[in-house]
C-alpha cells in the first residue's frame, strides 16, 4: 500500500519534469520550400514552448540558381510573420506598410535573412488584441511582403506547440493525487463499515 502511494505521488512529478525538459530542450524547428530556384526558409528556436515564452522567428531567402535574382516591392518592410491557430490569423508582425519602392538582388548562392534590421524576430505569445494565447498547436508563417498575390509562393510555415506552465502541471498533478487519496480513503472507510456490520 505504501509503495502504491509513493508511485501515485511520483507520477505527477515525473510528468512535470518530462514536460519542462521537452519544452526547454527541443532543437531549432525549421521548414523550407524551393520554388523557381529560390529557397524560402523559416525557423523558430524550438518546437515546444511553455505558455508565456518568447518565440524567436527567422525567415531567409536563398538563391539556389545560377543567375542573379531581383525582388521588387511597392512597400516596406518587404517581409512579414504571421501566427495562425486552426487556420485563423491570430497575430501578425507587420500590420501596415509604407509606400516606398524597395528591391534587393541575390547573387547565385547568396542569402538574405529577415527581419534584416535585427534577427530573430520575437513573438511574445500575445494575439492581435494583446491577449495571451492559449495552449495548443499554432502555425508560424514567414513570407515576403504581405505573402499574398504574387508573393504566395514565398510563404513557408512551421508548427509549434504551446504547453502549460510547469506550475499549472504541478497543480494538476497535486489535484489528481488528492482525488486518488480521497477515493482510497473513502474505499477504506466503506470496507471498515462493511466489516463492522
Amino acid at each position: 500500500m505504501k509503495r502504491e502511494k509513493k508511485l501515485i505521488f511520483l507520477l505527477p512529478m515525473v510528468m512535470i519534469m518530462l514536460a519542462v525538459s521537452e519544452a526547454c530542450a527541443t532543437p531549432v524547428n525549421s521548414n523550407s520550400i524551393i520554388q523557381d530556384g529560390m529557397e524560402y526558409y523559416i525557423q523558430t528556436n524550438k518546437s515546444v514552448y511553455i505558455l508565456g515564452e518568447n518565440v524567436e522567428m527567422l525567415y531567409r531567402v536563398t538563391n539556389l540558381g545560377d543567375e542573379d535574382v531581383t525582388f521588387w516591392f511597392p512597400h516596406i518592410p518587404v517581409w512579414n510573420f504571421w501566427v495562425e491557430k486552426d487556420g485563423e490569423n491570430i497575430w501578425r508582425a507587420v500590420n501596415g506598410w509604407y509606400g516606398m519602392i524597395t528591391e534587393f538582388t541575390l547573387s547565385s548562392g547568396e542569402s538574405k535573412e529577415f527581419p534584416d534590421i535585427s534577427s530573430p524576430y520575437i513573438w511574445n505569445m500575445r494575439d492581435n488584441g494583446d491577449k495571451l494565447v492559449h495552449v495548443g498547436e499554432y502555425n508560424v508563417i514567414g513570407g515576403l511582403y504581405a505573402g499574398t498575390g504574387e508573393y504566395d509562393s514565398t510563404r513557408v510555415s512551421v508548427s509549434i506547440e504551446i504547453v502549460p506552465e510547469p506550475t499549472s502541471i504541478a497543480l494538476l498533478g497535486v489535484g489528481i493525487v488528492g482525488i486518488i487519496f480521497k477515493k482510497q480513503r473513502d474505499k477504506q472507510k466503506f470496507s471498515a463499515r462493511s466489516e463492522v456490520k
